[in-house]
């Protein structure tokens, strides 16, 4: 009989079979194994990474999925698994020479995250500067060095998204804001109001703040109502 230690040797060797992807195993069950596994990883990013995957080749999108079986995802759950992904082909530059592909796997991955969650808030209360506010956690904002959000993923255009569940379709939403609210939002703190915050940040880029406060209190009110921050 086998040793728990000699067991627990076997299933690593075995493990690291799996997850390796060694051309070199002999044994054609093994094979068999690695290639379900390898399939699965295949399905799970190829269903994340929609946009993605058009811009790829089978072939080098295989080749980064095996690299990144080899780096071995550190989370537990399935649907988190395109995170480790998207960050393991950033952080080793496997598409170095499409830069825009780290914006597209981003813009792919974060409509998955903000649809995972779960959310409770209390009852709002009428949109106000004088109000404290922070960015919901059912929301991000996000400034793009690409135009992902019109499909012309090679060229560069900076532009301000913020990207929101939407309560009553059940939906992610994608939303270009100007770069003055995508600030005010990113500022937002647990100190100041709404309109502490516009008016430091008026006086910082020399803006005229009233001016500035009733050019934004319609589009702020709509995103306020879609709950984008509380």
């Amino acid at each position: 009989m086998l040793s728990k230690t000699d067991e627990k040797s076997i299933e690593k060797r075995f493990l690291d079979n799996l997850i390796n992807q060694d051309e070199k195993v002999e044994n054609s069950a093994i094979k068999v194994y690695q290639r379900l596994v390898l399939s699965r990883f295949l399905d799970v990013l190829e269903n994340s990474f929609p946009l993605l995957k058009k811009q790829i080749s089978e072939n080098s999108f295989e080749k980064s999925v095996i690299k990144f079986m080899k780096d071995t995802p550190c989370t537990p759950f399935v649907w988190q698994i395109p995170n480790d992904y998207r960050k393991f082909v950033k952080r080793n530059k496997i598409f170095k020479n499409k830069k825009y592909l780290y914006e597209l796997l981003y813009y792919d991955w974060i409509e998955i995250e903000i649809y995972m969650k779960e959310y409770k808030f209390k009852k709002q209360k009428k949109f106000s500067y004088k109000e404290i506010y922070t960015l919901s956690k059912s929301a991000r904002i996000k400034n793009f060095k690409y135009d992902i959000i019109n499909s012309d993923y090679k060229n560069k255009r900076e532009n301000f998204l913020v990207i929101y569940y939407d309560f009553i379709t059940n939906e992610v939403v994608f939303r270009e804001i100007n770069q003055l609210i995508y600030v005010l939002l990113g500022n937002l703190n647990n100190k100041e109001s709404l309109g502490e915050v516009l008016k430091k940040l008026c006086h910082e880029n020399e803006i005229n703040f009233k001016e500035a406060k009733a050019l934004l209190k319609e589009p702020l009110e709509e995103l306020f109502s879609n709950k984008v921050f509380i």
